[in-house]
């Protein structure tokens, strides 16, 4: 199950796709990352490491990439779970809208999830507006 909060800003696709898809700027505007690093370009396979505030340093793996419109990066962030978090744009109106989704799967997954998931989406709020407001800016 997916837990999902959305966005509208009105920045356009592309300029937000430009902000989203450099990782190692997410903490200009991300306010719980501290770095990212990927091992090679922003494309599905490439693999990194990631530092939250309140979740320390964890490996991370872009498991899929659709240039200018999604992406979904992975991470073991607990025992027994994979956290699996979609990124989406989609136009609307004369912007975009923004989304991000958490869901989370293996032996773990389903009660992690059941327990957590609602309150980590909630928190994408501030993340979301911080990416809009960049990609405003930007624009």
């Amino acid at each position: 199950m997916a837990h999902t909060c959305t966005h509208d800003t009105s920045a356009a696709p592309d300029a937000v796709w430009r902000i989203w898809s450099q990782p190692e700027s997410w903490h200009e505007w991300n306010p719980d990352v501290e770095f990212v690093k990927l091992d090679g370009p922003f494309a599905a396979g490439t693999t990194g490491t990631m530092r939250t505030k309140r979740g320390g340093t964890h490996p991370i793996l872009l498991e899929e990439v659709n240039d200018g419109r999604s992406f979904q990066l992975g991470t073991a962030a607990m025992p027994g779970t994979r956290f699996h978090f979609r990124c989406e744009i989609a136009p609307s109106g004369g912007g975009s809208r923004i989304s991000q989704s958490i869901s989370m799967s293996g032996p773990m997954g389903g009660l992690f999830s059941a327990m957590m998931g609602k309150k980590i989406a909630q928190s994408f709020e501030p993340i979301l507006h911080g990416l809009a407001s960049k990609a405003e800016g930007a624009g």
